[in-house]
């Protein structure tokens, strides 16, 4: 009998550590002690991970970059952790490597190509949040290999894009609201800040145009500082709206502090939902009823896209991948009929 093939995973439960950790080790990128990277190394030798006389990584493996640009990881822990986190367990089921690699302003700004892309290390590149376009336009030109747009989508490039559905996500949300006799609902979103935010203003707006629902410029609330993903206290505005919807849980989360820092109550004078079920750094006490994006679906999309295409088992145009969540209840909404 053929004896199974050693996954990442299967060394990563032997050592007690999560795949990601290995998936970095064998990889040599920083955040893993030399300790524990030797330990894995021995021990993806011992389990048979590879031959006698070659490099820990198997000559079958697929190696993935994945970039991401820093204001998206904020204090340590943010969506895109998470999202990563999840890329790399959905990578290790197809024997795959990641290198991860955080792309700073100075670097966008100066279009300055990633070494592990510039180096040859990796065979495909995952972009994970949305980047500049003239950055994005470099890559297309120099990195010489396939990508892959995750979590965010740019029409003008011959891409695999995989995305949540942001657009029916929110309409979604806000119409769970019209359904709960909300009339007056606002939007917490720094619209021009991401083509995500702007794809959840407008399915926002498609549910309020539907039902016949006032719109008001003043119901349009910021979440952002200008220029980065920095999330900012929302400014109430001065005609309270019964409820609000928000782009993410985070600034759901802030929106709701800031309400009871001013004397309202959640739910019981002003209802809150959010969006993507995930809040790194809570500052309310109350569960968020939300429209909840499916990561796992989201990163196993990715992987197998960009495998595909690294393998060249796929050299159709680019395709857009749009993963729909669900809706999650929460406390943070009140019924007004």
């Amino acid at each position: 009998m053929a004896r199974k093939a050693v996954r990442l995973s299967d060394i990563a439960e032997k050592l007690g550590v999560s795949t990601v950790t290995v998936s970095n080790a064998l990889a040599n990128q920083r955040g893993v002690s030399e300790e524990l990277r030797e330990k894995i190394k021995e021990m993806a030798s011992e389990m048979g991970y590879h031959a006698p006389g070659t490099q820990i990584m198997a000559k079958t493996a697929v190696n993935i970059g994945v970039l991401v640009q820093e204001r998206y990881l904020g204090n340590g822990s943010s969506f895109y952790w998470r999202l990563y986190q999840e890329l790399a367990t959905a990578c290790a089921a197809h024997n795959c490597l990641l290198a991860f690699c955080v792309l700073k302003p100075d670097e966008e700004k100066n279009t300055v190509l990633p070494v592990m892309v510039s180096d040859h290390r990796i065979d495909g590149l995952i972009i994970m949040g949305e980047i500049s376009r003239a950055y994005l336009r470099m890559l297309e030109k120099e990195a010489g290999m396939p990508m892959i747009f995750l979590d965010f989508f740019a029409a003008e490039f011959d891409v695999d894009c995989v995305i949540s559905n942001n657009f029916y996500g929110m309409y979604t949300a806000t119409r769970h609201l019209i359904k709960k006799g909300h009339k007056k609902i606002a939007y917490v979103g720094s619209v021009k800040s991401s083509n995500s935010i702007a794809d959840r203003y407008f399915g926002y707006l498609k549910a309020i145009r539907q039902y016949g629902l006032e719109e008001r410029e003043e119901w349009i609330v910021e979440d952002r500082t200008p220029g980065t993903m920095e999330i900012i206290e929302p400014k109430l505005p001065k005609d309270m709206p019964t409820a609000f919807v928000c782009n993410c849980d985070q600034t759901a989360s802030v929106l709701i502090h800031e309400l009871e820092g001013n004397g309202y109550r959640v739910p019981e004078d002003v209802s809150v939902v959010g969006y993507d079920n995930f809040v790194f750094m809570p500052v309310c006490d109350v569960a968020i009823t939300t429209y909840g994006v499916d990561m796992p679906e989201m990163a196993k999309a990715a992987a197998e896209r960009i495998i595909s295409r690294v393998k060249g088992l796929d050299k159709g145009p680019g395709r857009l991948s749009i993963i729909s969540g669900n809706l999650i209840d929460g406390e943070s909404v009140r019924a007004l009929i």
